[in-house]
Order: structure tokens, then sequence, then C-alpha cells
């Protein structure tokens, strides 16, 4: 079973404008509603290519209430913790130029209590964990080096998707598969992103293996992907498509990731899933994931070069 984690969700609003005007009156355009946040993002894709899953994390208020209706819209299992407040809003805006404008809340803070209350429920999880994403407020940035170190000792292999502090302090319990950007990896390392190509950035991936990590995917934007392992190393570009949006796109692969793991797949196998998935949530309004037939029809499009 893959069990992923969300710790701040959040209703994610999507619209369209043909100019964003800042300072001025914008009417949006072709507005829709989404249970979101990473970790959900990575279910409901899974969810959408007959891959099941269970989403769990924080919910709060009127909000959690309509994420949990969505869930259970989709026919997703969920087990999230209720805390205090109200699950946040996030509001992203898409210009006639593809533009991306997110207007992000903080989200509601959470307690330790409640920290220990989420770590209870994932002491009954076996097979794949996935921690994607921010955290609410009160939540240390070890968080992720704790349930890593958690899950292991039960035997569950750990995919984490985070940046900052996150990354930092959860990359020192060794998850199995991690997936940083070119900004992110910049970051960590302390070197200018513009002088990172294919080589170096293969190089720092495999630097990032020494705790323990088996697999480190580098998302490269319209570039594509580099997927590293400590012995292969291979380059997808970007797919050609039909171009909606790239909200949850890095989500998507990351169910690919999830779904690799849990099947077993060689490395060949684990980079085409991905980077169909990834391809099809950008032909989609929102956050919405690409139906099975279109990922299936996607995968016969990916290609790499080998390192």
């Amino acid at each position: 079973m893959i069990t992923t984690v969300t710790f701040n969700p959040a209703v994610d609003k999507t619209a369209q404008v043909q100019r964003l005007e800042p300072g001025r009156l914008n009417r949006l355009q072709n507005v829709r509603q989404d249970a979101g946040g990473k970790g959900i993002n990575v279910s409901k894709t899974l969810n959408a290519i007959g891959v099941g899953s269970r989403a769990t994390g924080f919910l709060a208020g009127s909000a959690g209430t309509f994420i949990r209706k969505r869930l259970e819209e989709l026919g997703i299992t969920h087990d999230f913790v209720e805390i205090e407040g109200n699950t946040r809003t996030n509001l992203k805006v898409l210009d006639a130029d593809m533009t991306l404008t997110e207007l992000n809340e903080a989200g509601p803070a959470c307690s330790q209590e409640d920290i220990l209350r989420l770590q209870n429920r994932l002491e009954g999880a076996s097979g794949v964990l996935v921690l994607s994403g921010n955290v609410g407020p009160g939540v240390r940035s070890d968080i992720y080096r704790q349930l890593t170190v958690q899950a292991h000792s039960q035997g569950l292999q750990v995919i984490l998707d985070a940046d900052g502090p996150l990354f930092a302090e959860g990359i020192q319990a060794g998850p199995d598969v991690i997936k940083p950007n070119r900004f992110e990896l910049s970051q960590y390392f302390q070197v200018p992103e513009e002088t990172l190509d294919t080589a170096s950035m293969t190089d720092l991936s495999r630097k990032l293996m020494e705790t323990g990590t088996q697999l480190v995917v580098v998302s490269m934007g319209e570039e594509g992907s580099l997927f590293v392992t400590r012995d292969q190393a291979m380059v997808l570009p970007a797919l050609k498509i039909p171009f909606q949006s790239a909200v949850g796109a890095g989500d998507a692969m990351v169910a690919g990731l999830a779904c690799s793991l849990e099947q077993g797949l060689s490395l060949e196998e684990t980079a085409t899933l991905a980077v169909a998935l990834s391809a099809g949530a950008c032909m989609t309004e929102g956050t919405q994931p690409a139906d099975a037939d279109t990922v299936e029809a996607l995968k016969a499009c990916v290609t790499w070069t080998w390192l």
C-alpha cells in the first residue's frame, strides 16, 4: 500500500485571466476548486491510473470537510487527523502567456499532540510512504527526518519531496527516493543555479546518496528531468503536449515514483511512467490528473539518453 502524508492540505482554487494586472480589478475565468496539497495530489494521480493509496495528514474546519468529501467522491481512502482552525485555501491564477501566479495561505497550526496522533496512525502503514510539501505553523523542520526513521523501522520505503530545511533535515535519514528540482539542488549545495548542467547535477545527486538514498530525480522544467542511481543516469526531455497548467505536475511525477517502488519497476520503466504522468498533469486544468488512457499514450512518447 502507498500512504501519502500532507501536513498542510489546501482547497486549491485555480482560475485564468487574459492578463494579470496588480493593483487593478482582474476578472477570473474558468474558476474551479479541487482538493489539494502535494500528498493529496499524489493520491489523486494514483487513483486515476487505478492504483490504491491511503491519504493522511491534517485537516481542519469547513475546508477540511470539503477535501474529505472530494476524496470520498473519488473513491480515495483517507485517514486524516482533525485539528483546530480551518484548512487553507490557495489561489492559483494562470494568464494567457501561461505565467502562473500563486497566492497561498499559511494554514492552521499543529500542536505536538496532533503530530503524535499522526505518528500513531502511521504505525500500521506498510509498503511506500510519500512525504511531500511544506508543513504548517508549529511543525519542526526535522519532522520528515523523524517520519523517515519511523518508516524505515517499520520496513517502509520512503519518497521525500520537499525543499529548504525540510529537505536538508529529511535527507539525513536516507529516504529511498528524493525529487529536488534544479533550484533546490543549487540551494542545498550553495552553487549558482545557472552553473548546473546535467553532469554536475549527476555528481551532486550522487552526493545526496551518501546517507542511503537509492534514486534522485531532478526535475528541470521545460528541459525535462534527470534520473540518477549510484551506477546509472538518464536524461529525459520534456514531452511536447498541449499545455494547460504545470500545477500538480511534480506531484504526478512523485505518484509515478511511488507506484514504481511498490511494483519494483526498472529504472527505465520508472522514468517512463513518472514522465508520462507529469506530462499528463500539464494537459489538464487545475490539479486534475490525466486519465489512464492518456498516460498510456504518453508513455509511448517518452525517450531518454544515458549519461
